[in-house]
């Protein structure tokens, strides 16, 4: 007995079969995760250290260069690139696609901690980061309230982040931005000196004196007491009245040398939210985890907590990817019931008759319920592939059961069989042809699960999904068909000589086509020429098509980099950014404008992968549109808008990033990137301006930025190694010190209330104010006196690099761009035209880069 056989002769069997292949369909529908895009994981590890007050060239040779080392003999490394700026150093390793990332971060984490003494001291620990789209925030707060930022990071740490952080799917809660609390010692310069001693001094007696010790056990009696000695400071006054050293026989006390107060950290970043200073939060989901489910639940809280939180704290929802899923999803889902609704009509209209147009109509929702038993099983999300690939195989569901039904039918109508023998008969002739041909189908798409590299990561699902509707079609076609056909179809009426009594509607289309095909098989030279010149005038057709790695997404969120002239000051900066945000607010279309001025905890996990504000003269402006629905204008026409207001700076660089490709897996590098090769920083210089300059007017071509920055001005000590050396001192500690005046030296933590707060020491403000005041500081010799730096050291004004790039081991320098209104493929072409025209000196090259080569990798495989 085969399949439609047993479906018609066990009708109960394989309705209850049916039964329970739609409930595990609809359980894993409710199981099944929402989200954008597949989770990705790329194949990016980053390694971050901190060195904080060091020049680019200093971190390169120091930690850079050494980490680039390390990590290049992690197996299956593709591509190593490094970013040296100043104070941060940051090395990318892309590994082959299909590694496995947290085996291979792990092989990068061994190989950085061999490198524990062959690293500055002072420098942070090396921090090695997976790059995971799960682990963007996927929720972004801007937290407007209170009259001071420290207050409102305590109340957030306190009352909101826990709570927050405990719901089902949250994988952390990030608050940055605002002041940040600290315990500053400052440092008299000439008291210090009367005293004759010195910050080292200071800093040291601060470490020793706030310490817990404890020395073991005592055992009295039954009972066991811990030894400990107490010593962490409680509050400011006994770090006050702090000995740190005798003089004449005298105590001299912190109080006596510097002033201890109760502040907070300098101030090198701003951010604000609609024109009011603002903390951020940033939430993060855990991987696999419901998107929607968690930003709801995420919601839900805060909105309970609305009683509890004092009423002048506000919270503005400048990103909610939530809302864009939920469109996004709405909108595929409406495309895939649209084809399914216009796919039964068409069935109907040809068929003419409700019974076959029934069972085939019940057959596309059959298959997509069992669909979804594949989807959770391979844990599929429902996202903009999975449901792409719904929608595109819904014609194609019905193709099996429209043929099974026609056959079905010619045995009912034709032969005159009955119900049972017809739908038996029907489905078993035609069993091995739909078979073929859902593998044939199939075939097509294969080649997409097996694609490498990026593509084959976003094409795979909507493949695999394709793929599971037809196996789902062909079960369906062969067993529930059958049986419902079995039950309801009837075959038209006859008269008594055992014909029917209707004539087809379709029988002059039929003619037609008769006498159309007759005539083609007569002319079979004209036919097939005719074929031919259509198939290669296609052809040709394709190399007129523009190229593009992903497609243009109206997203209601923009983004911006603005990069003062190197040198500016964080408040030229600010005042720069503030005119920003009022051309931003002037725009009818705009909700909230969120910048990020300046380097923080959160830009410095931006700079880990080579995006987000790096120092005082960057600033990173996010901008909430209202829905597409709301506005007249799309997210292009508004940025033009507000690229032709932006303020004319000199040497000053606005940059808008295409959020929609980063979320549709674009990842984080610009569309265009011309990369050139060499040892010469000048020379790559002097190339990538002229390349710079010659694609300026390509149309299409907007955003151009060089990465190599002008030079940072500096103010350069120079020590006499020989006046140094006769009075005792080295470079390192004339360097220490002059570090420990004017950037301060943590000396310890001041714990309160559980909570952790740096006490740091530097000289007062008055004191390091100027090239005078780092001329006059001391330097305490071994050999007794206290030096000053000008008797050791020339200081002058010098100039160095910004940011020194390197990619396998080798500098370079980036001009990269963004794209609009023309595609990729076709400004690549252009540009290549104009680079060819340069002359570039032996020993340099130039390379394409960015999403092109992604899209140039994806059409390759």
């Amino acid at each position: 007995m085969n399949i439609p056989a047993f479906s018609v002769n066990r009708k109960i069997t394989v309705l209850m079969l049916t039964l329970i292949v739609c409930l595990f369909g609809i359980i894993s529908f409710l199981r099944v995760g929402v989200d954008m895009m597949p989770e990705l994981e790329y194949p990016f590890a980053s390694v971050l250290t901190t060195y904080e007050g060091v020049a680019s060239e200093d971190i390169e040779n120091l930690i850079t260069k050494t980490i680039e080392e390390a990590v290049s003999t992690v197996k299956k490394v593709k591509t190593v690139r490094s970013i040296s700026r100043e104070g941060v150093s940051v090395v990318m390793v892309e590994f082959e696609w299909g590694t496995l990332l947290d085996f291979a971060a792990q092989d990068v984490r061994d190989k950085i901690s061999w490198l524990a003494d062959m690293l500055p001291e002072d420098a942070d620990t090396p921090t090695v980061m997976k790059f995971n789209m799960s682990d963007f925030p996927i929720l972004f707060y801007g937290i407007t309230g209170m009259d001071d930022t420290i207050k409102l990071r305590k109340y957030l740490k306190d009352n909101v982040k826990t709570r927050i952080e405990r719901l089902d799917g949250v994988a952390s809660c990030w608050i940055s931005g605002g002041l940040e609390r600290e315990i500053n010692v400052f440092v008299d310069r000439d008291k210090l000196h009367a005293y004759n001693l010195s910050l080292s001094q200071v800093i040291e007696t601060l470490r020793r004196e706030n310490l817990n010790i404890s020395a073991g056990h005592v055992t009295r009696g039954y009972v066991e007491y811990l030894v400990r000695t107490l010593g962490e400071y409680k509050s400011i006054a006994p770090i006050s009245n702090t000995i740190v050293g005798i003089s004449n026989d005298t105590p001299v006390y912190i109080k006596d040398i510097a002033t201890v107060r109760d502040t907070h950290k300098e101030i090198r970043n701003y951010s604000r939210t609609n024109k009011k200073d603002s903390l951020v939060m940033m939430v993060l989901k855990q991987s696999g985890a419901n998107t929607v489910q968690v930003i709801d639940r995420v919601k839900n809280a805060i909105q309970e907590m609305r009683a509890e939180i004092p009423e002048g704290i506000k919270f503005h929802a400048v990103i909610d990817y939530s809302r864009i899923i939920k469109k996004v999803v709405k909108r595929t889902n409406f495309n895939a019931i649209e084809g399914a609704i216009l796919a039964v009509m068409v069935i109907l209209l040809f068929l003419g008759n409700w019974r076959p147009t029934l069972i085939i109509s019940l057959a596309i929702p059959l298959s997509v319920v069992t669909t979804f038993m594949g989807i959770y099983a391979l844990d599929y999300t429902f996202n903009i592939m999975t449901l792409g690939g719904l929608a595109l195989g819904i014609g194609m569901l019905v193709d099996n059961a429209v043929v099974v039904i026609e056959n079905t039918f010619r045995h009912l109508d034709e032969l005159g069989e009955n119900r049972n023998e017809a739908a038996k008969a029907g489905a078993t002739e035609v069993g091995m042809a739909i078979t073929a041909s859902t593998l044939t189908t199939m075939a097509v798409f294969l080649p997409m699960v097996l694609t490498s590299g990026i593509a084959g990561k976003l094409s795979r699902p909507l493949a695999v999904t394709v793929c599971l509707a037809l196996l789902a079609s062909l079960f369906v076609s062969i067993t529930i068909v059958p049986m419902i056909a079995s039950s309801i179809l009837k075959g038209r009426k006859r008269d008594e000589t055992g014909q029917t009594s209707t004539r087809s509607r379709f029988e002059p289309i039929r003619n037609i086509y008769r006498g159309c095909l007759l005539w083609a098989l007569r002319h079979r030279k004209t036919v097939l020429g005719a074929t031919l010149f259509l198939f290669a005038g296609s052809l040709g057709m394709v190399t007129l098509l523009g190229t593009e790695f992903m497609p243009k997404q109206d997203i209601p969120i923009l983004s911006m980099m603005a990069k003062m002239p190197v040198g500016t000051n964080l408040e030229e900066t600010n005042r720069v950014i503030n005119h920003i945000e009022d051309i931003v607010l002037d725009q009818p279309e705009t909700l909230y404008v969120t910048p990020f001025i300046g380097l923080s905890e959160m830009t410095k996990m931006d700079v880990a992968w080579g995006m987000g504000a790096a120092d005082v003269n960057e600033a990173e402006i996010m901008v909430k549109l209202v829905d597409m629905e709301d506005r007249i204008r799309s997210s292009d026409e508004i940025t033009d808008e507000i690229r032709g207001r932006l303020p004319k700076v000199q040497d000053a660089e606005f940059n808008f990033i295409d959020i929609g490709e980063m979320m549709m897996g674009g990842g984080v590098e610009s569309p265009i990137e011309v990369k050139v090769f060499g040892k010469d920083l000048s020379v790559l210089k002097e190339i990538t301006t002229s390349i710079a300059e010659r694609c300026r007017d390509i149309p299409g071509f907007r955003d151009i930025e060089v990465s190599l920055k002008a030079v940072k001005p500096e103010i350069q000590i120079r020590v006499d190694r020989e006046k140094a050396a006769r009075l005792g001192l080295t470079v390192g500690t004339i360097g220490r010190t002059v570090k420990e005046a004017f950037l301060g030296i943590v000396a310890s933590e001041y714990r309160i209330g559980g909570d952790e707060y740096d006490l740091r020491v530097r000289f007062q403000d008055l004191d390091r104010d100027s090239v005078s005041d780092i001329r006059n500081i001391n330097i305490s010799s071994p050999l007794g006196p206290q030096i000053p730096l000008y008797q050791v050291a020339e200081i002058g004004y010098g100039k160095g690099p910004v940011e020194i790039t390197r990619e396998n081991q080798e500098r370079k320098v980036t001009v990269k761009g963004n794209t609009i209104g023309r595609d990729m493929g076709s400004i690549v072409t252009d540009i290549k035209e104009r680079v060819a025209k340069i002359n570039i000196p032996e020993g340099y090259f130039v390379k394409f880069g960015g999403r092109y080569e992604d899209m140039q990798e994806a059409f390759s495989s």
